[in-house]
């Protein structure tokens, strides 16, 4: 497997029209879970996207439940740029899946958020209803793509139904079975100038096969997903074809049974050859033998064994000259045997096959990497930073380059059933109590040349946390202060104690000293000339010893920041020009 790489935070910049076929940005996040509370109400489509509106919540989940018609985020609150006004907070594109949320009711749904066109919580994933409190958990683990064989007949059901609603669709729909299958290849005449811009754009014969196919199968399982769902069919992955396993090498019974128009996967003869569809005949054992495209160590054409696994540099093209091992065998064999629609490149996408055959071909490129032994994605500059449009599950262009697909979990949120087991992933914080969350400027933690105090509410579930403490010490429990922010960082620094004695005078001698946080570097900089833009700051404290002591009976914890700078010859402070330092959008106590 790849070095996972788990972004805590991304971007989504849309178009701002349906169907344009100028993409302006990649989509190649995961999914990060948001909690809401009903009730919650689906909006009529705008610009051709839907959106279930919702208020922001306080404070982080796992400190409180989101309220009745709010949503939090699982690891911490919301905060900054993320907080609208009015219904400005919207969970958008095929949130119809979600229709509404009734009062009272919980669900979790993976979003992810885009600051800049209408602050949307882009829908990735529909969880359904939760029971409460909410987990914390804060990101959903990758959706994983299953052989064909291992599916349950529900599965299938609901396979099936993303498929036949996306053919029930118009070809000029981007997000339709026949305009996705065109991307591929097409006889069809385009009509329009998405169509002219976006068919027969499949890239063969040259270093761009496997990560060209690799993100055209992610936008159409996304597509899918989202299909399957407004039929009521929920978190919809593509499976794949595993022709390796023997007993796998005929057409897998749910393309072919029933053989009517009943079954979105069935295509009739001359589509697909009668032997094919009634199982009488299979792919061969040396058909889909894959053992010297993994044989390969160089990716590149002309490398030190073979063709190499991936072919060699070339331009962007439907065909080039130079053919990798992966491509040719078993990609071209297995299409060349099925034969009918599959047997042309202008039709193969027509035949639902194509979408399993071709995560097969996907995950061999996993196991190929899996292999070891110097084998490695190209670092050719074109190959990783040329862009490739396709559509989203709203209809949108969207771009991808070879350096956003090379890590299917931490870039493209999936995995196949028989990856080896992923590494742990990064562990985000889970909220244990929160204080003064930023909510906007006025609400933000204000400070100066005077003490500050915050509080943090203590629930049922942090009180467990704290006491699993002494007895479990590989956990850790930090202070954060979350979102610093200064122009001028002044000439002091703050003392900063955890639940110091109450009503006492707080020296440097006081109980509960977590440490100290300067301004220094906190400002907005310039590098090589250039303003750096802001960034948001914030620093963690280990108070795992200091929490562990605390008494499991408290309400709340406190926190006080103490502003100290240089000293007179007896000791006594210099004088503190009175002034706000700096301001914090909160203060957190987290579990890592």
């Amino acid at each position: 497997m790849r070095a996972l790489f788990a972004p805590v935070a991304a971007s989504l910049l849309l178009p701002a029209t349906l169907h344009s076929a100028a993409a302006q940005s990649p989509q190649f996040v995961p999914a990060y879970p948001l909690y809401c509370q009903g009730p919650l109400t689906t909006g009529a489509p705008s610009g051709g996207e839907t959106t279930t509106p919702f208020k922001w919540a306080s404070v982080g989940a796992g400190a409180a439940n989101p309220a009745p018609g709010q949503c939090v985020w699982a690891d911490r609150g919301p905060r900054g740029s993320e907080i609208q006004s009015g219904d400005g907070n919207v969970i958008c594109d095929w949130s119809s899946a979600m229709q509404s949320v009734p009062a009272g009711t919980f669900v979790e749904v993976g979003v992810a958020r885009d600051p800049i066109v209408g602050n949307c919580m882009h829908l990735f994933r529909y969880l359904g209803s939760v029971s409460t409190p909410v987990s914390g958990i804060p990101f959903l683990t990758p959706f994983t793509r299953q052989s064909i064989a291992g599916l349950s007949s529900a599965q299938i059901t609901a396979l099936r139904a993303g498929i036949q609603v996306m053919m029930s669709k118009p070809v000029t729909d981007p997000t339709s079975y026949r305009f996705q299958a065109n991307i591929h290849g097409t006889l069809d005449t385009p009509t329009t100038m998405e169509e002219m811009q976006s068919w027969n754009q499949c890239e063969h014969g040259s270093f761009y096969f496997p990560s060209w196919h690799r993100m055209y199968l992610y936008f159409f399982d996304r597509i899918l997903r989202a299909a399957a769902g407004s039929a009521g069919y929920q978190n919809v992955v593509l499976p794949y074809w595993n022709y390796n396993d023997p007993a796998q090498r005929t057409l897998p019974p749910p393309f072919r049974l029933p053989a009517d128009a009943s079954n979105p996967l069935y295509i009739a003869p001359p589509g697909r050859p009668a032997g094919v569809d009634s199982g009488a005949f299979s792919l061969s054992s040396s058909a889909v033998d894959d053992s010297g495209a993994l044989a390969d160590v160089d990716f590149d054409t002309g490398g030190s064994l073979g063709n190499g696994f991936g072919s060699g540099p070339a331009s962007p093209a439907q065909f080039n000259t130079a053919t990798g091992d992966l491509e040719m065998q078993p990609h071209n064999v297995v299409h060349s045997d099925l034969g009918g629609l599959m047997g042309v490149i202008d039709t193969a996408a027509q035949d639902p096959i194509f979408w399993l055959h071709h995560a097969n071909i996907d995950r061999l490129w996993n196991k190929w990497i899996e292999e070891g032994g110097g084998r490695a994605d190209p670092t050719d500059a074109a190959w990783l930073n040329t862009t490739f449009t396709f559509y989203d599950e709203a209809g949108h262009a969207v771009y991808l380059t070879g350096a956003e697909v090379v890590d299917t979990v931490g870039q493209l949120n999936y995995r196949y059933d028989d990856d080896p087991p992923p590494p742990m992933f990064i562990k985000f914080p889970i909220i244990v109590a929160e204080g003064a969350l930023a909510g906007g400027e006025q609400q933000r933690i204000k400070l100066g040349a005077s003490p500050v105090i915050v509080r943090l509410p203590i629930n049922e579930e942090t009180r467990q946390t704290l006491s699993r403490l002494s007895r479990e010490p590989d956990r850790k429990v930090f202070l954060r202060i979350e979102d610093i922010r200064t122009e001028t960082p002044p000439s002091y620094h703050y003392a900063i104690y955890l639940n110091p004695p109450a009503g006492q005078e707080i020296s440097e001698r006081t109980p509960g000293f977590v440490g100290n946080l300067s301004l220094f570097s906190m400002t907005p900089h310039k590098m090589a000339g250039m303003q750096m833009p802001r960034q948001e700051v914030s620093i963690n404290y280990d108070v795992s010893r200091l929490a562990a002591g605390l008494s499991p009976d408290l309400k709340e914890l406190s926190v006080v920041l103490v502003p100290r700078g240089l000293v007179g010859p007896n000791g006594e402070p210099a004088p503190l020009p009175e002034e706000t330092a700096a301001t914090a959008g909160s203060v957190q106590l987290i579990e890592r």
